[in-house]
């Protein structure tokens, strides 16, 4: 009796001690092959569009942006007839002379003498005015 006893505690334990590992294939690597060298420079020609046509996207241009914030803040002092200050910024190139010369820059952050008049414009239309002339003045 115990001889059986002991034989079935070690067919146990070889059951248990065998059934607990990974029993699964591990997948095999292949070499990669030409087509597989072409596939990820395709990938990476890819990606770099991608990184292209984002980076468009994100650049604040005078049409497509700051036009529109100057129109609702600005241009009802600073229009094209007798603009307060000598300062016009009713067409891109008066706008950019104003940005590059430091008077639209540095009255948009000026709380003690604020413009427009009744308060700074909202801080997402600042950022959008000093992001067009920090990338250039897109048209």
């Amino acid at each position: 009796m115990k001889f059986l006893s002991i034989f079935t505690f070690l067919l146990i334990f070889i059951f248990v001690a065998c059934s607990e590992g990974d029993i699964s294939p591990q997948p095999t690597q292949q070499a990669p092959t030409n087509n597989t060298t072409a596939d990820q420079n395709n990938d990476q020609d890819d990606q770099q569009d991608n990184n292209d046509d984002s980076q468009d996207a994100n650049v604040v241009t005078y049409s497509g942006t700051v036009q529109a914030i100057l129109t609702s803040n600005c241009t009802s002092c600073h229009g094209s007839s007798n603009p307060r200050a000598g300062l016009s910024l009713h067409t891109y190139a008066t706008a950019r002379d104003g940005a590059e010369n430091g008077a639209v820059l540095s009255r948009i952050r000026n709380s003690n003498n604020p413009m427009p008049q009744g308060g700074l414009m909202s801080e997402a239309n600042i950022k959008a005015i000093e992001d067009w002339a920090e990338g250039g003045f897109a048209e």
